[in-house]
């Protein structure tokens, strides 16, 4: 456990301890200090800095907003966005969080929960912000929201993104369980998924390509109109929520609100041609055998969720990776620089993110009861991380949870 965090009884000892300061441009210091539980007001402040800021898809409004009203809601989630001023009033900082209870608890964390796999503040990328900045927007947060939170769970969070550090980094924290899978893609499509699939493996997927061919003509589509969307949501719930039944695992994707946050952020920009969330299917005939979902922002996409065809036969065809196959080398010929298939240990990610990113969790008691609950989330997120990066046991769990 960080020995800053073991140590510390409330948010003031958390977030004081051993940070160093940085050297700040006064001018850029910060100014007001706004905290919305309705997020409208903050709105204007929020395209400004989305505009601007290194971010992830996770924090633009077309995301969180849909995000918000649907499974947020369902999940009784109070918006908390806090926006930050420099002295002349322009905004240099935007924190998207989400205030929720758990147990006799209550978490204030980054809105999007486990449908975000990257977690960043927007910041000013000309700003230069000291630790007291960063204590003054905590403080302000849990001070003058209308449900006082007891904590702050900060998890998944990218030390550094787009090339610019993290700010947040100033505060205690820790290694999260699993990293974040991405790569830096190229202009040659082609080129890039024969370097990612060299001699046997390009072989082997060529096969289950040509034996998938057996159901029909193979086809990559993108979602096109709302009849499209509904129909490939259709097969990737169904999809989706037998394989966890299998398994005997309950899945988020069984509730209302997911179902909702989905079809809206397909449908959102369809006509435009650019829905916050594309849905990518492979056809074999006229059958549907996968599906991809994901998003781009910044000339980065983020492959957020996936399915396949049940069928046995069908699935030693590895249908999924045949889509994604297809689908990174669209996003290449696109132009896009970035690609990431999210947080988690999967075959497939190792595969085309050679790197994967650290992240890190901050865990920073408002209350002394905050701090109790530190104690334990925080080792229990240790232990989590041990079984994940372990070469035996995250294997042992897995082929548990394949006989479940």
């Amino acid at each position: 456990m960080n020995s800053n965090l073991a140590q510390a009884k409330t948010l003031e000892d958390a977030i004081t301890a051993n940070i160093p300061l940085r050297r700040a441009d006064p001018s850029r210091s910060l100014g007001r200090i706004d905290i919305h539980h309705d997020p409208q007001p903050a709105e204007a402040a929020w395209a400004e800095l989305e505009a601007l800021a290194p971010a992830s898809i996770y924090q633009t409004r077309r995301f969180l907003l849909p995000w918000m009203d649907t499974y947020g809601r369902e999940n009784g989630i109070l918006p908390m966005i806090v926006v930050a001023h420099d002295k002349v009033g322009r905004p240099v900082a935007l924190l998207p969080f989400g205030i929720r209870r758990h147990g006799p608890m209550v978490l204030a964390e980054f809105l999007g929960g486990s449908d975000s796999n990257a977690n960043v503040g927007l910041f000013h990328p000309e700003a230069a912000f000291t630790a007291a900045d960063l204590r003054s927007l905590l403080h302000a947060a849990a001070a003058r929201s209308q449900l006082k939170p007891d904590l702050f769970l900060l998890v998944n969070q990218p030390q550094v993104w787009e090339g610019l550090e993290n700010p947040l980094d100033i505060f205690p924290h820790q290694a999260s369980a699993s990293f974040l899978h991405g790569t830096t893609l190229e202009a040659d499509g082609r080129a890039f998924v024969a370097r990612h699939l060299p001699g046997d493996k390009g072989k082997k997927l060529r096969k289950k390509e040509r034996k998938l061919a057996g159901w029909g003509p193979i086809a990559h589509r993108v979602a096109s109109n709302p009849l499209e969307v509904a129909a490939f949501l259709d097969v990737f719930f169904a999809q989706k929520l037998e394989r966890f039944r299998r398994k005997g695992i309950e899945s988020s994707f069984s509730s209302h609100g997911s179902r909702a946050f989905l079809e809206r952020t397909a449908l959102e920009g369809l006509e435009t041609g650019t829905p916050t969330i594309e849905l990518h299917a492979l056809f074999a005939g006229e059958r549907i055998v996968a599906i991809f979902g994901g998003g781009s922002h910044r000339g980065h996409f983020h492959a957020m969720f996936n399915s396949f065809d049940l069928d046995e036969e069908i699935g030693k065809t590895s249908p999924g990776d045949l889509l994604l196959k297809s689908l990174i080398e669209a996003k290449c010929n696109e132009g896009l620089q970035g690609f990431d298939l999210g947080i988690g240990e999967a075959r497939y990610k190792t595969t085309w993110c050679k790197d994967p990113m650290p992240l890190f969790d901050s865990i920073l008691p408002v209350t002394g009861f905050g701090h109790l609950y530190m104690l334990t989330e925080s080792t229990r997120r240790h232990i989590k991380r041990w079984i994940k990066q372990s070469d035996w046991a995250w294997p042992l769990v897995q082929k548990l949870i394949g006989r479940a």
